[in-house]
């Protein structure tokens, strides 16, 4: 069995190296992992999870051990942290600094990970947040602090401008911790029933809400009967909120039109409770093909799946032409992922400034194509994994100024700070109706609370559950 080379032997630290030398932005962590493991043989090792928790630890907690490298000794933090912002502005710049990582610099993702400060670096940038006279530097210092990169603080800036800044302050802590896997029961009147069934496999859950469950531990949720029997879908609680949201109901047309691998389509198809039918779209025939597992495994015989690149004009089908439109339409369009850091730490490194007004056009673009579809009367949901405003809140205001026949009905960001889940964002409008403007969603939402979990699951590493759709 061939390992990587690593300072001392340290085969997470070397794992972390690998993957930085995996391209000048690395992919994604989840895709690359466990092709390296294969190639090391360590696939079937039992350090392969340890691993796993160092690689995620890495990413989450690497910025701020970085501005720990940088710092040095005897140099004031205040004028560190600056330089430092100065120094890293661009994902490639923080990628540099990792690729030097040494032994002491896994020292301190491991003293990070168990909430451990030996260098004081974390507890000097509190004392900058707190204390500086600039209110820049109060925002990088709490950014680094938290392990967020620094070239995201005007984002997160607009963001605080918006929610707050207790939102802020309950939201930058959660994202160098991993959420808990958590699975949406089929049939919520059973779900202390699916938790117990889980339980005789071996399997540990905590009921939320009165029916989502979120998993403590192992987690090979694949292998249950719960699973094989389609009585639980993995699907993270800030997405089940979204599905929640979305005004479906029985005998209606629904379409999803981004939908991915089909967590919210399952989720939209379960709410019909066997009447009407869900179409589902997606531009990538991957996604596809795993929508279509996954429907096989429920059958889900009520739903049609099509090929949309999200840009070519819908013909709509013959039942939904006759109702001159769909009853709804859920766009769940592609984003920066700035709401998904907590599960996937390293989407932070694929996300500037820069692209996300080319993100908010392909998104507007998506709904404008969307609205065509929508029957009058009808309800048009607009959803991200993304934090920032002008993926979301822009974006709303932006069509309903273009489509004056359009009203907002509710909109604003689910899951966390009020949830131990990843960030969403969600809004509903209407076609036809006259409305006084959107009304927020309010929190803290039911169920809020962190929940005790490992870092993370065996099944977590898979897109289906890494991802909320």
């Amino acid at each position: 069995m061939s390992e990587p080379p690593a300072p001392g032997g340290d085969l997470g630290l070397g794992a972390f190296l690998a993957w930085l030398h995996a391209g000048e932005v690395p992919a994604s962590v989840d895709r690359w992992f466990g092709d390296w493991l294969r190639s090391v043989g360590l696939a079937r090792d039992p350090k392969a999870a340890e691993i796993a928790d160092f690689l995620d630890t890495a990413v989450s907690w690497g910025t701020l051990a970085a501005f720990s490298s940088f710092r040095g000794r005897g140099k004031g933090a205040d004028a560190a942290l600056v330089n430092y912002a100065a120094a890293v502005r661009r994902p490639r710049d923080l990628i540099q600094m990792w690729r030097g990582a040494d032994a002491d610099f896994a020292a301190r993702i491991h003293a990070y990970g168990a909430s451990e400060d030996p260098s004081g670096d974390a507890a000097a940038l509190d004392r900058i947040a707190a204390d500086s006279p600039d209110e820049e530097v109060r925002l990088l210092a709490r950014l680094v602090r938290h392990g967020v990169p620094p070239w995201h603080a005007p984002a997160v800036r607009k963001r605080a401008a918006l929610s707050g800044e207790d939102w802020l302050a309950r939201w930058l802590p959660m994202q160098a911790r991993r959420p808990p896997l958590w699975l949406r029961v089929a049939e919520p009147r059973n779900a202390a029933v699916v938790r117990d069934m889980l339980a005789a496999d071996g399997l540990r859950a905590v009921l939320q809400d009165g029916a989502a469950l979120a998993m403590i531990g192992a987690t090979p949720v694949f292998r249950s009967r719960a699973w094989r029997e389609g009585r639980v879908e993995i699907q993270d609680l800030a997405s089940q909120r979204v599905g929640e949201a979305a005004p479906a109901g029985p005998g209606q047309l629904v379409w999803d039109a981004c939908a991915g691998s089909g967590g919210k389509t399952l989720h939209l198809w379960a709410r019909l409770e066997g009447r009407g039918a869900v179409h589902a779209s997606d531009a990538s025939p991957s996604r596809l093909k795993e929508l279509r597992k996954r429907l096989a495994r429920v059958d889900g015989k009520n739903v049609r799946v099509w090929p949309w690149n999200g840009a070519a004009p819908v013909a709509l089908p013959p039942e939904v032409a006759a109702r001159r439109g769909f009853d709804m339409v859920l766009v769940d369009a592609p984003c920066s992922g700035s709401g998904t850091w907590r599960r996937r730490p390293d989407a932070r490194l694929r996300s500037v400034a820069s692209a996300i007004p080319r993100w908010a056009s392909q998104q507007r673009a998506l709904l404008d194509a969307a609205a065509t579809t929508v029957r009058p009367g009808g309800a048009l949901v607009y959803a991200t994994c993304s934090a920032w405003v002008e993926e979301n809140e822009d974006v709303v205001a932006a069509f309903l100024g273009a489509h004056p026949g359009w009203s907002g009905e509710r909109s604003g960001l689910v899951g966390a700070p009020d949830l131990d889940a990843d960030t969403l964002f969600v809004a509903t409008l209407r076609r036809g109706v006259v409305g006084a403007g959107l009304v927020a969603l309010a929190g803290p939402q039911v169920g809020s609370g962190p929940v005790h979990h490992s870092n993370r699951s065996s099944s977590s590493s898979t897109k289906g559950s890494a991802r909320t759709r």
